[in-house]
């Protein structure tokens, strides 16, 4: 009897937003393949990933690239991060060890990352197929903020070999351009759809008819925002993270809500976000409006803009606007634009259909 089919998946730590894009395609292919035995590795926790994923897994909790520094959940540290890139890619001969070890001893099928370049390049050379999946590379992001760093030759270098050593890398809508890379293929987008209940979830809030919702999802930071200066509108609660309820009347914990968190960002009025593929897909597949922060210097900002205006509502504040709580008029300017038809997130089935294909020829 043919063993199982055996998928290692890598998962960047960086947030949640990597673990986001890959749990639909594997919760995919595992109904297409009952059978699949999945190992996950990953520094994200254990719990956040099962939250995520529908099927049982093994579970490695080890660092698979380095995480970007930030100090906050949209500016980036940038001498911390260059620091960090350049210990990495100096370790680079241990690390590709380390990874050849993992390799040997765990003989997966497939390698699907997202996106830890040391590991394609050691799956490249242990002979094991590997796909990238991912809106963005690590090569663009450090290009972007690290490029005056003493080794960044060197370290774009090691990043884009590693990427190319990908049998494909697998681009779901809205991803930047890679034009460095010549393994790369246009998928649709991935979200997970929603269960919209707009009624039900006023009934728990114990809200009055016409009271609009709107769902803060930020990165998970709390102690940062300006709270004091938000906007207060007698039609409006605001769903926070539980470190920031009770702050004020108007806002509520999120957590609390015996919902899925798909089914409450369906069902909410508005996201105020920041640019983020997670979010972003989620939210215009779902017909959510966006309210998002201005982020200028972020690589992935222009086109997940462009697409979410494009298929969605979208409107912008500048980050002082923000901060100043100078924002009110720009949540009516969202709900006054017409709502177009959702996208279906059909990069879902495209990538499970790459997937299928090489583990079945395996």
């Amino acid at each position: 009897m043919k063993p199982d089919p055996h998928l290692l998946l890598a998962v960047s730590g960086h947030g949640y937003g990597h673990l986001a894009q890959c749990a639909p395609v594997i919760n995919a292919l595992w109904q297409r393949l009952p059978r699949l035995r999945l190992t996950v590795c990953s520094r994200l926790e254990r719990g956040v990933i099962a939250d995520r994923l529908a099927l049982p897994f093994d579970y490695r909790c080890r660092s698979v690239d380095p995480v970007l520094p930030m100090h906050s959940a949209w500016q980036v540290d940038v001498p911390a991060a260059q620091s960090v890139f350049t210990g990495f890619y100096r370790d680079r001969a241990a690390g590709l060890a380390e990874y050849l070890a993992l390799l040997e001893e765990l003989r997966p099928d497939l390698l699907l990352a997202n996106i830890p370049w040391r590991l394609l390049q050691a799956a490249r050379q242990a002979g094991v197929p590997a796909v990238a999946l991912c809106s963005l590379n690590w090569a663009a992001i450090y290009r972007r903020y690290c490029a005056q760093a003493g080794d960044s030759g060197n370290v774009l270098a090691d990043m884009w070999q590693g990427y190319r050593a990908a049998d494909v890398f697998l681009r779901p809508a809205p991803a930047m351009g890679m034009p460095e890379l010549a393994n790369t293929q246009a998928i649709g987008p991935l979200a997970r759809l929603g269960r919209a209940d707009r009624d039900g979830l006023r009934q728990r809030l114990s809200l009055p008819p016409g009271m609009r919702v709107v769902l803060v999802a930020l990165g998970g930071i709390g102690g940062g925002l300006p709270l004091e200066h938000w906007p207060r509108r007698p039609d409006t609660i605001w769903l926070v993270s539980p470190g920031v309820a009770g702050t004020r009347d108007d806002m509520i914990d999120a957590a609390r809500l015996p919902m899925a968190f798909i089914d409450v960002l369906a069902s909410s009025d508005a996201v105020l976000t920041k640019p983020g593929y997670g979010t972003y897909t989620e939210a215009v597949c779902n017909g959510v409006p966006v309210l998002t922060l201005d982020r200028p210097d972020w690589p992935e900002t222009a086109g997940l803009n462009a697409w979410a205006r494009r298929h969605g509502r979208l409107q912008e504040i500048s980050q002082t606007a923000f901060a100043d709580g100078r924002f009110a008029g720009a949540l009516d300017v969202l709900w006054q634009q017409a709502a177009p038809q959702p996208p279906a997130p059909v990069g879902i089935e495209q990538a499970v259909g790459q997937l299928l294909a090489r583990l079945s020829s395996g």
